[in-house]
């Protein structure tokens, strides 16, 4: 909790003055103590500060939401990624649309608990289709709220926290689209021509090269560079040397990093020019660079795996995208390396989403080595009855 505390200062006019810098706002306020004696002073600065702790407190929880909504923006948004200012603000926008809130002291468990309710409620589209929020989406405006409601509480505006129940998910379930085969892989570059014209297509078969050869995320691909850029990611090619280099503003972790760049995307960049500039430039039909928008791009690649026939979540009928790119070269070195270098290599910030690419493929492993240590492996090795006595016993006759 911050503690007010006001101290006596001399102007050198008629009265002592007693001042204190607001916890809430930041502003320092002050105000003559109306003593010409500092002794008398000090004590009509006692009584203030006396009254500002436990008067200000009280009234806080009644701080107008609106006024405690641009509070914490002010207090908040410069240290966040835009990605998740973005969030946040959806978040707040969510809250305020379906549950009202007048002040901050309606941040409360119940409303909370509403909240949940009306997001996990169908909602329909302006194409009138119904559908429901995802889990994860549910879950993220949550944690959202809760991290306000603790910055509330931290500053004294809200007595407790309020309770929050976050979606449980069920392990090994989280991936909303899957990783794609080698085949469809190819089906999607095919598309490409068809959907974006002859003149483009280049330009995006090598993003697509790209985000399937080196595990980038969309955002992360659009923002590589050849040269090393503030805020960017960059790329440094020295045969079995080469790295990703990331500045922490240009990744979903907020860390900066540098991370080994897999072989096969080593060898698809090594031929390319390597001076300045943006690695991938995905172009319009009509050849212009298209604007940097992962929306946009992330969009049109998801036509690809449409045109494609590409689906990848056969209850919500998604088809392939950007993602699901990714997810094909974690699946695909999961085969290869260990989960601690997997997990380096996708720069998971938990093991446990690391560990969702080897599931099945653990099962699969023993299953393999059942078949080979029973020495049958569907009729190709030939098959005796005999048991071991029965073996040793003819041996013995």
């Amino acid at each position: 909790m911050e503690v007010i505390k006001v101290h006596v200062v001399d102007k050198g006019r008629r009265y002592f003055y007693m001042r204190y810098r607001c916890p809430l706002t930041g502003k320092e306020e002050t105000r003559s103590t109306g003593e010409k004696s500092k002794k008398e002073a000090i004590k009509v600065a006692a009584k203030w500060e006396a009254e500002l702790q436990e008067g200000r407190y009280q009234r806080s929880a009644r701080m107008p939401w609106p006024e405690f909504r641009k509070f914490w923006e002010d207090h908040n948004l410069q240290d966040l990624t835009l990605r998740s200012g973005v969030q946040y603000a959806s978040t707040f926008n969510a809250f305020e649309t379906l549950c009202r809130p007048q002040q901050v002291g309606d941040l409360t468990t119940a409303r909370v608990t509403a909240f949940v309710s009306e997001l996990r409620k169908p909602r329909k589209r302006k194409s009138g289709e119904t559908y429901h929020l995802s889990p994860a989406s549910v879950g993220r405006h949550l944690r959202h709220l809760k991290a306000v409601a603790r910055w509330a509480h931290r500053k004294d505006l809200l007595a407790k926290v309020p309770l929050f129940e976050m979606p449980k998910s069920s392990r090994g379930a989280k991936m909303k689209g899957r990783p794609i085969t080698g085949e469809e892989f190819d089906r999607m570059l095919v598309a490409v021509t068809k959907v974006v014209g002859k003149d483009a297509a280049d330009s995006w078969k090598l993003l697509l090269r790209g985000l399937w050869t080196s595990g980038l995320r969309l955002g992360e691909a659009l923002a590589l560079r050849w040269d090393h850029v503030p805020g960017r990611v960059s790329v440094a090619l020295n045969g079995q040397q080469s790295v990703l280099r990331f500045e922490a503003s240009a990744q979903k972790s907020g860390k900066a990093q540098v991370v080994a760049l897999a072989p096969e995307a080593v060898n698809l960049l090594l031929p390319l020019p390597s001076d300045t500039g943006f690695v991938f430039t995905p172009e319009r039909k009509d050849g212009s660079a298209m604007v940097r928008s992962v929306s946009e791009i992330g969009k049109t690649i998801t036509k690809f795996g449409e045109k494609a026939g590409i689906v990848t979540n056969a209850e919500t009928g998604k088809t392939a995208s950007a993602h699901d790119l990714r997810r094909a070269f974690g699946r695909r070195w999961s085969r290869r390396v260990q989960p601690a270098t997997l997990r380096e290599l996708m720069r998971h910030a938990s093991i446990e989403t690391t560990m969702g690419y080897y599931v099945g493929e653990d099962a699969l492993s023993t299953a393999g080595e059942l078949w080979r240590a029973s020495g049958d492996t569907l009729g190709d090795t030939p098959k005796s009855s005999d048991t071991s006595e029965e073996r040793q016993e003819a041996k013995n006759a």
